[in-house]
């Protein structure tokens, strides 16, 4: 569209609006459509889902350290197989002993990594942390 038709346009909408008169709400009109919101709002409520932070999954997967260690260190699998219990019996056979095997071949296979890559592991962490420390430190001040 060109400008002259833009002029036309807008004064033929100001000739057909200058014999409209505006309505004024009635006194009710805010207030009921604040209703409206409002049950609107209520009958669907926004959901939060809350997440786990960090310092759950550190305490998670430390727990689950923890009872790994104590799978292996005190070894309850021969403490329980040795109850003539049928529920340790089972116990043992479904969940203690493959946990067991799990566990040991893990360890057995960590072992033989080449202390250089324990090395190498613990300086990037170090440096990672290092590095976090000192970005806390310049965006504190």
């Amino acid at each position: 569209m060109n400008k002259q038709e833009d002029i036309y346009k807008d004064e033929f909408i100001k000739n057909l609006m200058k014999d409209v008169e505006l309505e004024e709400p009635s006194d009710r009109f805010t207030n009921k459509v604040m209703d409206d919101v409002m049950q609107d709002w209520l009958a669907k409520p926004i959901e939060v889902k809350q997440t786990r932070s960090r310092k759950q999954w550190f305490g998670i997967i430390g727990v689950l350290v923890v009872l790994g260690l104590i799978l292996l260190g005190t070894d309850v699998r021969t403490l329980v197989s040795d109850l003539d219990h049928p529920f340790f019996t089972q116990l043992d056979k479904i969940f203690l002993t493959p946990i067991n095997q799990l566990l040991n071949g893990v360890f057995v296979s960590l072992s033989k990594v080449p202390v250089i890559v324990y090395v190498v592991v613990v300086a990037m962490a170090s440096l990672a942390a290092f590095d976090r420390i000192v970005n806390k430190f310049l965006h504190f001040r």
